[in-house]
């Protein structure tokens, strides 16, 4: 008997075990993404120690917890009641001073850090109001740009890399929030009357590339649709493309948009489909996906995991998409035109 029921506490403490190890497993997979923005790294580095001392703190008291059961566990035949302690000295010190520390580390560290997010430049590189409206968002820029969408479709903005970009957010109907998961960075879009400042941000983007923004906080029927996509280039390209759409031409490609290295054949056909429902790109560099419209409607080609919506094609054309580097995982392509009869699997591999 004392023996099946030794086995039964090491089970127990086995299934203990494993559940720890499946929820600090968990908690690795929830990190953050990593931040493209200077303010972003902050946060990401804030959001780091608060995780580790929280760790530290769930495996010491856990860790005394384990050791109190095993330890102190009540034996077969053993009816005596342990010694009793009424205080100590030392452990109540030590376990108000160890808290306290932690709170203090964590409240001069959020200061630091909020600081740093809030601070502003003398003179950001670019100023650009940023207008939330059910269900879309429209971006005005100072030489008189204007950047418009409109509802499921991903505004475009365009910004460069590597100086200070300041934002100021407003809404014109309800909250809204500009949030871009890859920079690590959100600010509500309020409408604070003609007697208040609007929200602001300023954040310096660290790398070129496209990212996917939307709206984060729940504004009616519509919210899904709420998305943007951030074009953020080098200064010159960037000029390069404000300047085209200040003379409502098609921006420039990006130098490199003509040398794909991987160049993927798509055909919309009759019926309104597309002639394959499965293709496969390369895993860390850009690819390229040609579209044939041999249909008698226009169609294009939307990726949502990162905010794509190419241009429209018209029957009898065909178009090169430009399809920035992607994680390697399982995606969906799509026409956004016809989402749900063109619809197919993009496997992105390594």
């Amino acid at each position: 008997m004392p023996t099946t029921g030794a086995r039964s506490r090491a089970r127990s403490i086995v299934r203990a075990g494993g559940l720890l190890l499946f929820l600090m497993l968990l908690g690795g997979c929830l990190l953050p993404p990593d931040p493209k923005t200077d303010a972003g790294q902050d946060v990401f580095n804030l959001y780091i120690l608060v995780l580790a001392l929280a760790a530290l703190v769930f495996v010491g008291v856990e860790g005394f917890i384990v050791y109190a059961i095993v330890r102190y566990r009540r034996e077969p035949g053993d009816d005596a009641l342990p010694e009793q302690h009424h205080g100590n000295t030392k452990v109540e010190i030590l376990w108000t001073a160890i808290p306290s520390v932690i709170v203090l580390v964590l409240f001069v560290m959020s200061v630091i850090t909020l600081g740093s997010v809030e601070a502003r430049a003398d003179r950001p590189g670019v100023t650009i109001e940023v207008v939330a409206k059910q269900w879309t968002w429209d971006f005005r820029y100072p030489d008189g740009v204007e950047v418009t969408g409109s509802s499921g479709r991903p505004t475009e903005l365009p910004l460069p890399v590597g100086e200070p970009v300041r934002l100021v957010i407003i809404s014109e109907d309800v909250n809204h929030a500009f949030f871009v998961p890859e920079f690590l960075i959100k600010r509500d879009a309020i409408d604070m009357g003609e007697n208040a400042a609007p929200n602001e941000i300023e954040f310096t983007v660290t790398e070129a590339g496209t990212y996917a923004g939307q709206c984060a906080e729940f504004c009616g029927v519509g919210h899904a649709d709420m998305i943007f996509v951030v074009n953020a280039m080098p200064r010159a390209d960037y000029d390069a493309h404000m300047a085209a759409l200040a003379a409502g031409a098609t921006p420039p490609p990006a130098p490199g948009e003509g040398d794909c290295p991987t160049t993927i054949q798509v055909a919309a056909v009759e019926s309104i489909r597309f002639d394959t429902d499965s293709i496969e790109a390369p895993a860390g560099e850009d690819f390229c996906i040609e579209l044939t419209n041999n249909d008698a409607v226009e169609h294009d080609i939307g990726i949502d995991e990162i905010g794509f919506d190419g241009e429209n094609v018209a029957p009898g054309e065909s178009i090169t998409y430009l399809i920035p580097a992607m994680e390697a995982g399982d995606y969906t392509f799509y026409c956004t035109i016809h989402p749900r009869e063109m619809v197919g699997e993009l496997k992105v591999t390594e």
